[in-house]
């Protein structure tokens, strides 16, 4: 029986390196490897260097998600002294996990309870693709308690809790029974949206995915990715979205449309995915612009009314927004006002 670990990335006195948390405490990576060399006599069959980075782990993730069980177990046996390099998370800043993805790739309307909220027919899986769109790396996402900026473009902010999906392998036109293969572990995201950004009527192009997702600070992550083994069941994972210590979302994977294998299967069929790349697998009912009302297939424009009439439930400056998956963690965010403010 595997003793369960997840990791993160996070900094300490503006030190950032990988941890490795088991049973609530995060252990630095690179010092309890040495540490576990040291007392296993073991040799270093990993290259040469004196911390890894996330992305370091995942472009070998083949021999280290091997060798990580031995050294999660050595952490906790006793007479193991971890004291110089053992802490509690509130003794660091968690940052996104995969600090950075080359790719940030997020399914849209990928849920059937989320597709009748907004009245939205779903796709036929039969005949249609999964709908994907690129989110920002560097300025989109934040890590657990870091704060997201409301943006002054918008002022109608929403949540989407949503499970995302970390590669652990080079993969191109990947077969969805294989695809599993592929895939490290798992983490949480939101992907928070401005709502009235989302469409433009009677313009070229209907939908403008850009201002409605790639605002700044608009993708928080982590804290922790879970790897693949731990959950190997994906058909019925609990996803919560938590406002103001009020639940908002309570769905499963049981209601996705295009189920993970698929995701990967099309997205590898369009791009090469890399060790670190992120896919955001979509969400479930329970959005903020979409609270209080109900609608029928094809009535989306009744939820923007119902949005513009002030009566949607979304978020503003001084929220807490929290998205919990059951076994991955609790990504957890502060809501800050816009800023006007130029880059210098």
């Amino acid at each position: 029986m595997f003793l369960i670990y997840r990791l993160a990335t996070v900094s300490h006195r503006s030190r950032v390196f990988v941890a490795i948390e088991v049973n609530g405490t995060l252990y630095e990576l690179a010092a309890a490897y040495e540490a576990f060399k040291a007392a296993r006599g073991r040799h270093d069959f990993f290259k040469a260097r004196h911390n890894y980075s996330m992305l370091d782990l995942l472009e070998e993730w083949d021999l280290f998600d091997a060798v990580l069980d031995e050294v999660a177990a050595f952490l906790v046996e006793p007479g193991t002294d971890t004291s110089a390099y053992a802490y509690a998370e509130d003794e660091v800043s968690f940052l996104p996990p995969v600090y950075y993805p080359d790719k940030v790739l997020n399914a849209g309307s990928n849920f059937y309870d989320h597709s009748k909220e907004m009245g939205a027919a779903p796709p036929d899986t039969e005949t249609q693709e999964p709908y994907f769109f690129y989110k920002g790396r560097k300025e989109t996402l934040i890590g657990h308690g870091d704060s997201v900026r409301l943006t002054p473009r918008s002022g109608y902010v929403d949540w989407e809790a949503e499970i995302a999906v970390v590669i652990g392998r080079k993969a191109k036109r990947v077969d969805r029974k294989d695809a599993y293969n592929y895939v490290a572990g798992y983490t949480c995201y939101n992907d928070v949206s401005a709502r009235d950004r989302m469409r433009r009527s009677n313009e070229t192009f209907d939908y403008d995915w850009f201002s409605n997702k790639g605002n700044d600070t608009f993708g928080p992550i982590g804290p922790y990715i879970l790897p693949r083994k731990f959950m190997p069941d994906m058909s019925d994972i609990n996803i919560k979205c938590i406002h103001n210590g009020d639940v908002v979302q309570s769905f499963s994977t049981k209601n996705i449309i295009f189920d993970i294998p698929r995701l990967i299967e099309t997205a590898s069929s369009v791009t090469t995915l890399t060790p670190g790349d992120v896919i955001a697998c979509g969400t479930g009912a329970g959005a903020g612009m979409a609270h209080g009302i109900k609608v029928g297939w094809n009535e989306m424009h009744k939820v923007f009314e119902h949005m513009y009439a002030g009566k949607a439930r979304l978020l503003n400056a001084g929220d807490t927004i929290a998205v919990e998956i059951d076994g991955i963690g609790r990504l957890e965010n502060k809501v800050v006002a816009a800023t006007s403010e130029k880059l210098k």
